[in-house]
C-alpha cells in the first residue's frame, strides 16, 4: 500500500529538467504507484511474447535491439532510482549523468537471455516500487541535483514510467512488438 503523497502528486515544472517533458507527457495518471506497477505487468508479458529473432531485431542499422532497448530501460530505471534514493535521503551531492549508448555498448545485452533480462527487470522494478513506498511525502517532495539540473524524488518516479511508456510505444511502431 503506498504511503500518502503519491496520489494526485504530479510534479512541477521546476522539479525537473525540460529534456524530461515529452515523457512526462505521456503519462495520465493519479497514482505514479499503480502505473509502475502496472508497466512492470505489461513488461513482463512483453518480455514473454517475444521470439529469439524479435528479441534480437533490429529496425534499422545502428538501432538498438529489442534486448538492448530492454537492458537500457532496465540501466536507466536503475540510475533514475539511485538518484530517488539519494535525494530522498538528504544527500546533497551533485549526482552524474549518464551516457546511454556507452552504457548499452558495455553493457553486451544482445549475449544475455530473455530470462535473465526479465528476471532483472523484475527486480528492479519491484525493488523500485518498495522504495517509492516507503517514502514519506517530505521525502518525495525532496529536491537534489542530478546531471546538473535540479529534481525531486517524485518527478523522478515520473521520469521513470514516462520514459518506459515512451520505449514501449517505440517498440510496437518501429520493432512491431506487441
Amino acid at each position: 500500500m503506498a504511503l500518502h503523497g503519491w496520489q494526485d502528486n504530479h510534479p512541477d515544472s521546476d522539479e525537473y529538467d525540460s529534456f524530461y517533458r515529452d515523457y512526462l507527457d505521456l503519462l495520465d495518471t493519479d497514482n505514479i504507484i499503480q502505473t509502475l506497477t502496472m508497466q512492470g505487468q505489461i513488461m513482463f508479458t512483453l518480455i514473454q511474447n517475444l521470439s529469439p529473432d524479435e528479441a534480437d531485431y533490429r529496425y534499422a542499422d545502428g538501432k538498438w535491439s529489442v534486448k538492448e532497448v530492454i537492458g537500457h530501460l532496465i540501466d536507466t530505471e536503475r540510475v533514475m532510482a539511485y538518484r530517488a534514493m539519494c535525494i530522498s535521503r538528504g544527500d546533497l551531492t551533485s549526482l552524474p549523468g549518464f551516457d546511454q549508448d556507452e552504457y548499452v555498448e558495455n553493457a553486451h545485452f544482445e549475449e544475455r537471455s530473455l530470462t535473465s533480462l526479465s528476471a532483472e527487470y523484475d527486480a528492479q522494478r519491484n525493488a523500485n516500487i518498495s522504495m517509492f513506498n516507503g517514502l514519506t511525502e517530505e521525502q518525495i517532495l525532496q529536491k537534489g541535483t542530478a546531471n546538473g539540473v535540479t529534481v525531486s524524488v517524485r518527478a523522478l518516479a515520473h521520469i521513470i514510467a514516462g520514459h518506459e511508456k515512451h520505449h514501449l510505444m517505440i517498440l510496437k511502431e518501429k520493432y512491431e512488438v506487441e
